[in-house]
């Protein structure tokens, strides 16, 4: 009984979902209104869902991908087939047989042209839609036995006529009525209906969902309206037709949906609807002579037009194609920005420091000795003592300099590739310009990017050629050979496997650089000359903390106000190997990474009411090493911190200003010994900025000893939340 009552949910959310579907969302209530305004319609209501049922039975039947069906992906276009017959039709039997017919015919069109266009990364669009629809019209006239008979004026415009006369003669009153006529009616021709008041409420709803989506049908159709006007075009098709809605769904699809909302972007729109305007007037020149319909067509051709060219560029310049789909042209925008403020420098491949402990740069990129021309991009290394020398006295031996001897480490996992060895240590102060490079491995960690570390002691290479080595494996012992008058590690990353070969630019992933006594934390950046650094050593403690394992459970008690409750949380792994924690009580979901040195969240589904959602804000990034001083900062996005409205605001602008902003900082509290805590205190501090300034702020604090995180306390304005884990 329950898997029925489940089956049944995830058709009518299909149903639903087929709706929103064709203006580009996800949404349930949007799905729901734009169905509810269908039916002012009954015969296109009534169709539209009829074409919808013949195609998840369909799928059912011919086992298809259900996910797909159920999301309304696989079944707006028969929804738009089952409305355009339902608009000129009677519903009868034999219209029924015509329907369903066409539906399946429109379905196997979907899954076809869906799997054919993605090889190459294009969307579907309405091209099923459009192929039906045109066969249904020029096919059923060579049919006599089929009587379809044409659609009478049975809608609610019919039959409470006073209702829509009201908005349209409001509008009657305006200076621009002529345009707000025809965008509303353009509007809701979308759904095949061409009356103002439809038009109107599906932009309330359009604006309720996506004040960007709202936006961009404002600014494509004000394009596409004005394009017609000042070059003096016939207005007739878009008068008679309302096949104005091309402009509308373009401006949508290429300004917020399938390209990140920026300036950019409705930069671009300047020039697609225009195109827009004249494939419209081209196509309908020649499709009136086939008796055909354009509706969708130049929308859709225009769109694939200009997807798959910018797929063919090497670089984004600023028009950004939406990588993952989030179904609203402002998650889009904000994820996207997000993804650019917190990771735009993070690379594929980590590269670590290639030593153990505090070593000083003397010499780093555009050094002043070597670092010259295409091998600028190295580093030297050595050791200094507190008053920054590299050697005790005397220093005329390479065993007197600090850094002789000490072991050198692999900067990231590959296969060794190539081994030079036997060249002596220099006497200091000499230097071998015939062996330039001395003693040398070279580690491949990817086509096209290999580590060198050169100067290495004589003897003391410890791996061989085609082994593989993991980050942190020693590797051979600093050395003095090669061109090295004094004992020092050169380490460079390059493109190709020579001795000799350039340098490439390429960060340090994790690094700490010693300031006085304390440290700064520094990730993706390059280290510069005279730097102290040093890698960061996972704490025990931290580790164990935020290790969340997949099948691990966490049971919390939350106390907030005067109220206690348990809180269960699993932690979870999806199809694509990404990790999350997931809420029991509210089904929230927190998708984290930890990569030895930080954990950090990177996405949140779910209630935001949830203690897990608090969690997510106030630990957003954490460091798993322990050292004095270290601070880190990050982006948080500015939902977290403002009131629907002032977002809302917000979501206009966004893609040419930001007044709104969020940012994270973490820092150790109390740590009772920072060379092998047993108890640390970490603080957060979360804040909302308005125009720069601060005027929302989270404060929270974890406790972490032996046991794990053992204590959080987040105080949010007024709501204080104390929780304890159990488990």
């Amino acid at each position: 009984m329950f898997e029925g009552t489940k089956n049944v949910i995830y058709h009518l959310k299909g149903i639903v979902l087929s709706y929103s579907q064709i203006y580009f969302s996800n949404s349930i209530w949007l799905g729901i209104a734009l169905m509810v305004i269908s039916f002012f319609d009954p015969g296109i209501g009534l169709s539209g869902v009829i074409a919808i049922i013949t195609c998840q039975l369909s799928s059912l039947f011919f086992n298809f991908n259900k996910a797909s069906i159920f999301d309304g992906a696989y079944t707006y276009n028969a929804l738009l087939v089952g409305m355009a017959m339902g608009s000129f039709y009677q519903v009868s039997f034999p219209f029924l047989v015509v329907l369903i017919i066409t539906s399946m015919l429109t379905f196997f069109l979907t899954v076809w042209i869906a799997g054919r266009l993605s090889m190459i990364g294009l969307p579907f669009l309405s091209i099923p839609f459009l192929i039906a629809i045109w066969v249904v019209i020029l096919g059923l006239s060579n049919f006599t036995g089929i009587k379809l008979v044409s659609k009478e004026s049975l809608t609610l415009q019919s039959w409470f006529p006073e209702i829509f006369r009201m908005v349209t003669n409001t509008i009657e009153g305006w200076g621009i009525r002529n345009y707000v006529h025809l965008y509303l009616r353009s509007l809701s021709a979308i759904i095949f209906q061409y009356n103002d008041l439809v038009g109107l409420l599906i932009a309330v709803c359009l604006l309720l969902r996506s004040r960007m989506a709202f936006a961009l049908s404002l600014y494509g159709f004000t394009i596409g309206y004005l394009f017609y006007y000042h070059f003096e075009g016939d207005f007739t098709p878009l008068i008679y037709s309302y096949i104005g809605f091309n402009f509308i769904l373009a401006a949508i699809a290429l300004g917020g949906f399938f390209i990140v909302p920026s300036k950019k972007s409705h930069f671009l729109l300047l020039f697609v609807i225009p195109v827009t305007a004249l494939l419209l007037s081209a196509m309908h020149t020649v499709f009136s002579h086939l008796h055909l319909p354009l509706y969708s067509f130049p929308f859709t051709i225009v769109v694939l037009l200009v997807l798959g060219v910018l797929q063919m560029r090497q670089f984004s310049s600023g028009l950004e194609l939406v990588s993952l789909q989030q179904y609203s042209p402002e998650l889009n925008h904000y994820k996207t920005l997000c993804l650019k403020k917190r990771f735009a420098s993070q690379t594929y491949f980590h590269f670590f420091l290639p030593v153990i402990g505090e070593w000083s740069i003397s010499q780093g990129h555009s050094g002043s000795i070597t670092h010259k021309e295409g091998w600028q991009y190295a580093w030297d290394f050595v050791v200094k003592d507190d008053v920054g020398h590299t050697f005790k006295v005397p220093g005329t031996d390479v065993k007197d300099y600090y850094c002789y001897d000490l072991p050198v480490i692999a900067p990231s996992p590959g296969y060794v590739i190539a081994i030079k060895d036997g060249i002596n240590d220099n006497l200091v102060s000499e230097a071998n310009f015939d062996e330039n490079w001395g003693n040398i491995v070279i580690i491949k960690h990817a086509e096209g990017l290999y580590s060198k570390l050169a100067h290495l002691k004589p003897g003391s290479i410890k791996v061989k050629e085609g082994d593989w080595v993991h980050t942190g494996e020693i590797l051979a012992n600093c050395g003095s050979s090669g061109r090295s008058p004094e004992p020092h590690l050169h380490f460079q990353v390059q493109a190709n496997p020579y001795f000799g070969s350039q340098t490439m630019l390429y960060p340090i992933a994790y690094y700490l650089v010693k300031e006085n006594d304390n440290y700064s934390f520094h990730s993706f950046s390059i280290p510069e000359e005279g730097q102290a650094v040093r890698n960061i050593i996972p704490s025990q403690l931290q580790t164990t903390a935020f290790g969340f394992i997949p099948g691990r459970i966490m049971i919390w008690n939350i106390t907030e106000g005067e109220k206690t409750k348990e809180n269960k949380w699993s932690v979870f792994v999806d199809i694509y190997n990404k990790k999350y924690l997931y809420c029991h009580a509210t089904k929230a979901s927190a998708y984290f990474v930890n990569d030895g040195v930080l954990f950090y969240f990177t996405d949140f589904y779910g209630s935001k009411k949830s203690f897990l959602y608090q969690f997510y804000i106030s630990f957003h990034k954490v460091i798993l090493g322990c050292y004095k001083g270290i601070t880190l900062n990050d982006w948080l996005m500015p939902e977290v911190f403002f009131d629907p409205v002032t977002r809302s605001v917000q979501d206009f602008i966004a893609p040419f200003y930001h007044f709104l902003d969020g940012v994270y900082n973490f820092s150790f509290g109390t740590v009772d010994n920072f060379m092998n805590p047993e108890k640390i205190t970490i603080e957060t501090t979360c804040k909302g900025r308005l125009f720069s300034m601060d005027v929302k702020e989270i404060k929270s604090e974890m406790i972490i000893d032996k046991t794990g995180i053992s204590l959080v306390k987040i105080q949010n304005k007024n709501r204080k939340i104390k929780a304890t884990c159990v488990y």
